[in-house]
C-alpha cells in the first residue's frame, strides 16, 4: 500500500462529523449507522450505566483479529482513526486490499469499550475504574464483556488502541512521541518468546511505515510487567498484543494529524498479517525505538511575581 498517497488523500476517506476530541457514545452510535452494511455491527453488552457496547465484525479469513479503542473514555483519537480505515476499506481505491483482508482475516473491533467514561470524557468508567487495571479482578460490567469477546472470539492477534498525553517525547529528543508502541511484556523480566515477537514485528512494520513521514517521532511505550493491564494479561494468555499510543504532533491540538498517523499503522499491520510477512521482519528492530521520555509539559507559567 501507498502510504504515502494515502496521507496525501486522507480526508477523501476521513470521516467529516468528527469536531473536537470529545466523543461521545450517540455521536459514535450515529456514525456506526453510517458505514457500509458489509460492516455487521453487534451488541456485545451493557456499561456499568447500561450503554450499549458494540462491535464491528467483518471479513472470514484464517486469522482472527481483535481491535479496541476508548478503553479510556477520553482517549478518542484512535476510535476516529478506525472508522476512518473503515471508510477507506469501502472505497474503489483499496477494493483490491479489503478483497484480501477480508478473504485472510476475521476482524471485531470494539470501538469503543467505555462509552461511560466517553460521555464524560474521563479516563475511568462509571465507579471510577480504570478498566486497564482490571484484567485480573474483571469487577466491572465493560471487563467482563471484552473477556467474554475474547473467551469466545479467541483471537490470533490483538490492537489494544490509546492516546496519550503530550508531555511525552520520542526519547532524549526534542521531537514529541506523535506514536508510540508496545508489544505488552509478560513477565516480571521482560523475557522476549514468540508472542512478543510477533507483536514486534508488526511494529517494526509499522514504524517502518511512519519513517517515511515521522522519522523522529516514533517511541516505544514503557513495557514494565502489570498483568492486570489488558495487553500484558493477553499476552501472558499467548495472544500477540500490540499497544497503540497516539500522541501530540506539532500544533495538532484536535489530534487530527495524528489520526492520520494511527490509520497508517494499523493498516501496515494489517497489510502484514495479510501477507503473511512475518518471516522477512527482524524483531530486534524494536528495541532500536528509542523510548517515551516525559520532556514536556501541559502548562507552563513564566514570569510570576510574588506580590507579598
Amino acid at each position: 500500500m501507498d502510504y504515502l498517497h494515502l496521507l496525501h488523500n486522507y480526508k477523501t476517506h476521513a470521516n467529516d462529523f468528527f469536531g473536537c476530541r470529545y466523543l461521545p457514545h450517540d455521536q459514535l452510535e450515529n456514525a456506526l449507522k453510517k458505514l457500509s452494511s458489509e460492516f455487521k455491527i453487534q451488541e456485545e453488552g451493557k456499561s456499568e450505566l447500561g450503554h450499549s457496547i458494540k462491535s464491528i465484525n467483518f471479513g472470514q479469513g484464517k486469522h482472527k483479529i481483535l481491535i479496541w479503542s476508548q478503553m479510556h473514555g477520553n482517549e478518542s483519537t484512535t476510535t476516529k482513526a478506525i472508522l476512518d480505515c473503515l471508510h477507506l476499506l469501502s472505497s474503489r481505491d483499496y477494493s483490491d486490499f479489503k478483497e484480501r483482508l477480508f478473504d485472510k482475516c476475521r476482524i471485531k473491533i470494539i470501538p469503543m469499550l467505555n462509552p461511560d467514561g466517553a460521555n464524560a470524557y474521563t479516563r475511568l468508567n462509571a465507579n471510577q475504574v480504570d478498566l486497564n487495571r482490571d484484567a485480573l479482578n474483571k469487577s466491572q460490567k465493560e471487563t467482563q464483556v471484552f473477556f467474554h469477546i475474547v473467551e469466545q472470539f479467541k483471537p490470533h492477534f490483538c490492537f489494544n488502541m490509546h492516546g496519550q498525553r503530550t508531555i511525552f517525547s520520542a526519547g532524549d529528543s526534542e521531537y514529541p512521541a506523535t506514536m508510540s508502541f508496545l508489544a505488552p511484556a509478560y513477565n516480571e523480566k521482560r523475557s522476549v518468546n514468540t508472542t512478543r515477537i510477533a507483536a514486534m514485528q508488526l511494529i517494526v512494520e509499522a514504524s517502518n511505515s511512519l519513517k517515511q513521514i515521522i522519522p523522529h517521532q516514533i517511541a516505544r511505550y514503557d513495557d514494565a510487567f502489570n498483568e492486570n493491564c489488558f495487553g500484558d494479561y493477553l499476552t501472558k494468555q499467548g495472544i500477540p498484543t500490540v499497544l497503540f499510543e497516539a500522541g501530540h504532533f506539532q500544533n495538532d491540538y484536535y489530534r487530527d494529524k495524528t489520526r492520520q498517523f494511527v490509520s497508517i499503522s494499523l493498516l501496515g499491520m494489517l497489510e502484514t498479517i495479510v501477507s503473511n510477512e512475518f518471516a522477512t521482519i527482524d524483531h530486534k528492530n524494536y528495541f532500536n525505538l528509542p523510548v517515551n521520555e516525559k520532556r514536556y509539559v501541559d502548562v507552563m507559567i513564566k514570569n510570576v511575581k510574588n506580590l507579598k
